[in-house]
């Protein structure tokens, strides 16, 4: 007999999360297991979003909050995952106006003019022998927001984002001068790069 997959209705998309940013960070399913109190058995069937009611049992007994801390999530992130998917169930008219990305970015500027600024950040901080840590000083910002920025990863609006991945577009307007002046750009260059005019 063939066993259709059902997904768990409140943790499938709390295990999806999961198994996309471990994965990001490279972490072995066995390092975040042991670290939030599950089995790698526990957490693999998380991850796959077919939780038989035993393993179930076992994910409600833990405390979420340590999926923030391994997977360097914001705090409440992974909570507020399965809150979202508990309301899409219990009232899924209310949660497509929330989570819907449709008319929810207030983006000045599309994700492929960050991914191509990020990439010539990059390239620039390369050439100038840069550490990541050291750009980010002159930015006023920190490595893992900078990381976030080379690869593109900035949001108009929090709710388009990954969880626990939002990098603001208004909080990078602001810095776009250091930026330059630290890569040594020409005054503009950034917004000539987010415009498409310059690489």
């Amino acid at each position: 007999m063939t066993l259709v997959r059902i997904d768990h209705p409140y943790l499938a998309d709390l295990g999806r999360a999961i198994q996309s940013r471990r994965q990001d960070l490279a972490l072995p399913q066995r390092r975040v297991a042991g670290y939030v109190g599950l089995s790698v058995r526990d957490l693999a069937a998380l991850e796959s979003g077919f939780i038989p009611p035993q393993i179930a049992e076992n994910i409600s007994k833990i405390s979420l909050d340590k999926f923030d801390t391994i997977l360097d999530w914001d705090p409440g992130t992974a909570s507020l995952l399965v809150k979202d998917a508990l309301i899409s169930v219990t009232n899924p008219n209310g949660f497509t106006i929330a989570k819907a990305s449709t008319g929810l970015d207030r983006s000045t500027y599309p994700r492929s003019a960050w991914i191509r600024l990020g990439k010539a950040a990059l390239a620039a901080r390369l050439a100038l022998k840069m550490t990541r840590p050291v750009l980010a000083y002159a930015v006023q910002s920190s490595s893992k927001t900078m990381l976030r920025f080379e690869e593109g990863r900035v949001y108009g609006d929090p709710r388009t984002a990954p969880p626990g991945d939002y990098n603001s577009e208004k909080y990078w307007l602001k810095r776009l001068s250091l930026l330059e002046m630290a890569l040594e750009w020409e005054e503009g260059q950034a917004r000539q790069i987010l415009d498409g005019a310059a690489s």
